[in-house]
């Protein structure tokens, strides 16, 4: 399943993953309403369960700005998902950065029981629709956390951010 927010956008395209399942949410959809409505679509695929969950927007350490927002305050509404999602996928500017980020992180590892992984750096994607059924790749440091809520593994990709933090455009 995707979730894509449409703030991650250059005027009128937007980064858009696809899968099986992909909602396209309004900036105004709460967190609780995408965590129970994730649920309901986690119990209705194969095996009663998601394999991998991306969502898609902005973000900052520690935060995610899908629909109403992320944060530490509400990761606790993803236990809601504890055994319907095996793996989270956040292809977002610097989520996992910090000690704020990491915390984060570990929680909606803990929460659904599973895997996520969040990069810690600043990510240079285009914008435009993801072919379906594939991830991007990440800049810099990626960070996975397990289900304990611990760094499982980490991993270096080159960055493509330039001192002051701009991006170098990928090429086609």
């Amino acid at each position: 399943m995707a979730v894509n927010d449409p703030r991650v956008s250059i005027g009128t395209h937007t980064r858009r993953f696809q899968m099986w399942n992909t909602w396209d949410i309004a900036t105004t959809e709460t967190p609780e309403h995408i965590v129970e409505w994730i649920g309901e679509v986690a119990r209705s695929a194969s095996g009663g369960r998601l394999k991998n969950l991306v969502l898609s927007c902005h973000g900052t350490a520690g935060r995610l700005e899908l629909g109403q927002g992320f944060s530490a305050e509400n990761a606790y509404l993803f236990n809601q998902l504890n055994g319907l999602v095996q793996k989270i996928w956040l292809p977002d500017c610097l989520v996992a950065k910090g000690h704020k980020g990491q915390v984060f992180c570990a929680a909606m590892a803990i929460g659904i029981g599973g895997y996520v992984v969040a990069p810690t750096e600043k990510q240079c994607d285009r914008i435009g629709d993801v072919p379906y059924d594939m991830m991007t790749s990440f800049e810099g440091e990626i960070l996975c956390f397990g289900p304990d809520g611990e760094i499982s593994w980490r991993g270096q990709n080159p960055s493509l951010q330039v001192e002051g933090g701009a991006c170098i455009p990928v090429p086609d």
